[in-house]
């Protein structure tokens, strides 16, 4: 065989083994590749169940915290008391024939309160907190332990705050009469590739009184 014939044999053969080569490689590539995605979606499927349950057990612990100091900071600067929010009207022999709610104390703390807590809501977006791993996994052997995911807060459109009052029976000729704040928040919260959204209510005993005597079935009230 001539030398030149030879050479082109050999580079139709070098060709081939390269092509044949890379046909390898890009059959494994894919390969690899398909089973990467395999595997990220069966983890996904397996996990994305409980990290949004965990996601949203972290939005409303740290939602319910934020209200609480909200609430406890309006109260230290704005203090009241029973008085304040009730009036007791008795009859010449002393017995309660009414219960009359002061209605702008009401309306000047629920406005306040409501200022106040949209207001930290809002300071408080995008704070980031931590999801450990472990937890993640489900497995209590693991639970907070490993690296952390990091899941943003965010609040949704503004609080709901309403003053509510009751009155319960508390024993023989005695009533308790509560003056409650029950606060709704729409809060959502944002890991990578989940979010999920949940809404947190809070109730906080503002004051409470027990009051002794016959109590008539009608009384002045708000809220429920």
């Amino acid at each position: 065989m001539p030398p030149f014939t030879l050479r082109r044999y050999d580079l139709k053969r070098s060709a081939y083994i390269e092509r044949q080569r890379s046909f390898k490689m890009l059959l494994m590539l894919t390969a690899f590749i398909t089973a990467a995605v395999i595997i990220l979606i069966w983890i996904d499927r397996l996990i994305r169940p409980t990290l949004k349950t965990i996601c949203e057990d972290e939005c409303r612990a740290f939602t319910s915290t934020l209200i609480g100091k909200s609430i406890q900071r309006t109260l230290e600067e704005n203090p009241y008391d029973y008085s304040d929010f009730s009036e007791i009207l008795r009859d010449e022999n002393g017995n309660i024939k009414a219960v009359e709610t002061l209605t702008g104390n009401i309306n000047r703390l629920q406005t306040t309160l409501l200022t106040d807590l949209n207001e930290t809501l809002d300071e408080s977006r995008d704070t980031e907190l931590s999801i450990s791993l472990g937890t993640v996994s489900g497995v209590w052997i693991f639970a907070g332990r490993g690296p952390s995911v990091p899941m943003r807060f965010l609040p949704i459109g503004s609080a709901e705050v309403e003053l509510v009052s009751t009155l319960e029976s508390a024993g023989i000729n005695q009533t308790c009469h509560k003056i409650a704040a029950e606060i709704t928040v729409h809060v959502a919260g944002a890991v990578p590739f989940c979010r999920t959204e949940s809404y947190v209510k809070y109730e906080y005993i503002l004051v409470q009184t027990i009051l002794v005597g016959d109590v008539p079935n009608g009384y002045a009230a708000f809220g429920g």
